[in-house]
């Protein structure tokens, strides 16, 4: 253990400050909600901090002097000066934005996450040879965070304070039978969110090596865990980045083809931990097979129905049992959880969501078309279209919010800052980096809101560096 500790002081002591604070990273992106340090909240938004966003203030901070030293550098990449345009084009519509606050804050989180880029870009060849620890740590962290996920789901199956086990209103056992683990995330789909990238630098191990039962054992415990959050759009975009890493990483057909039962034994073991939850939980009654085919047809939007005699499990009596602003169960019977298969209310909340943005878009004059409603107006302008008084509404789709508050200009410089992001990976040993970026753009399109998603933007700066 002594010279274990020996040979890490030595490590440490040849890195930089900046170089020490992202190897933090892998640790500090996975309370991106608790601990919550709450500053209260009006009508539009609530005030609050998480351990993540500390975390970005600290390394957007330390790279500061780093940016100075390099700034000449900087000033002559185009791809600095894509961010930099979208950067200032979003801080400009705070000043017609009719919710100027929430304008404010989220250009300063922005404005963050540009410096992080900025210190990425400037250290990048020093941080390319910490990219194989950082790999490494993401992985670790991935792999003791879903042991603990798997400890919520068995404590959050005894214990219904949510107070205690840190679930969701979304996540309790009353919902399905069984528990969805989001650990310190506010969703199981962040949660979910948050295993991609790990999973994909595992799965991208497992077809380019000999095979490897240990990081076998890995990749199916991060995968089955991925599963029992039942985020569909999570899973979604695990699958299009791993069918990404099929299609670039050539040759070694039969290493890719072996993969496929550590996938095939993780749907068993995540279908069998829904099912074994369900039977122990000692307040709803479920069966084992009740669990694993209400989950099957809940991931597969309710085309897969393997239970004999089911009707209409999506009427209007199957509402949630649990309000997202208490921690009481509202159902009059405590014995049944609310839901039993697909729940179609969690697709066409997402959609219409972004039908009434885009309606709110289109609905405004050209200049507001082109130059957006204002940063951080997003809440405000779709309550206004659907004469609503909640107005801390988000449009849960990264793409159409970007459109409503800064329009045309700002979504095509996103999309142009997106495409020089891709551009840099061209090198055949960073594969891995195009099913990450692919994840990521696929997972955009079922959620939106930066103080939840920090670690996409944490991660996707290292990419810009390989």
């Amino acid at each position: 253990m002594t010279k274990y500790w020996l040979r890490l002081k030595t490590f440490l002591a040849k890195l930089s400050w900046l170089e020490r604070i992202w190897l933090l990273m892998p640790i500090f992106i996975w309370f991106s909600y608790l601990p919550q340090i709450s500053l209260g909240g009006d009508a539009t938004m609530n005030y609050e901090l998480s351990l993540t966003l500390i975390y970005v203030v600290v390394l957007a901070m330390v790279g500061l002097p780093t940016i100075w030293r390099r700034r000449k550098t900087l000033l002559k990449s185009k791809h600095i000066w894509i961010l930099t345009a979208f950067l200032l084009w979003s801080l400009l519509s705070i000043i017609w934005s009719p919710n100027r606050l929430r304008g404010v804050l989220t250009g300063g989180i922005l404005g963050l996450v540009y410096l992080i880029f900025l210190a990425a870009w400037a250290e990048r060849v020093r941080l390319r040879q910490l990219l194989p620890a950082l790999a490494k740590l993401l992985v670790g962290s991935a792999t003791a965070a879903s042991i603990l996920a798997l400890i919520q789901m068995v404590v959050g199956t005894y214990i219904q304070s949510r107070d205690v086990t840190g679930l969701c209103a979304g996540c309790v056992a009353g919902q399905f039978g069984f528990v969805r683990p989001n650990l310190f995330a506010i969703e199981p789909q962040f949660f979910g969110n948050l295993l991609l990238a790990p999973i994909l630098i595992v799965y991208y191990y497992l077809i380019t090596h000999r095979r490897n039962w240990r990081v076998g054992l890995i990749f199916i415990l991060l995968l089955t865990t991925l599963g029992l959050t039942l985020s569909r759009g999570a899973i979604y975009a695990c699958a299009i980045g791993m069918v990404v890493l099929w299609l670039t990483v050539r040759g070694r057909w039969l290493t890719k083809l072996m993969t496929i039962d550590f996938i095939l034994m993780a749907m068993v073991a995540c279908l069998s931990i829904q099912g074994g939850l369900a039977v122990i939980s000692p307040t709803y009654s479920e069966t084992f097979w009740g669990a694993v085919t209400k989950s099957i047809n809940h991931l597969s939007l309710g085309i897969i129905d393997l239970r004999p005699g089911k009707v209409d499990v999506n009427s209007e009596e199957s509402l949630s049992a649990y309000d997202s602003s208490t921690n009481t169960s509202l159902s009059s019977n405590e014995q049944q959880p609310a839901y039993d298969g697909y729940v179609a209310e969690s697709t066409d909340v997402r959609v219409n969501l972004t039908k009434t943005a885009l309606t709110a878009w289109s609905s405004q004059d050209l200049f507001h078309r082109l130059a957006g409603a204002g940063l951080g107006s997003s809440g405000v302008v779709m309550a206004q279209q659907t004469g609503s008084s909640y107005q801390k509404e988000i449009v849960q789709n990264e793409y159409v919010e970007i459109l409503l508050e800064r329009g045309v200009i700002g979504l095509l410089l996103f999309l142009a800052a997106i495409v020089s992001t891709f551009h840099k990976p061209h090198r055949r040993n960073a594969t891995w980096v195009w099913s990450i970026l692919a994840a990521y753009l696929v997972q955009w399109c079922f959620f939106s809101g930066l103080p939840n998603a920090l670690h996409i933007y944490l991660v996707t700066s290292l990419l810009l560096i390989v």
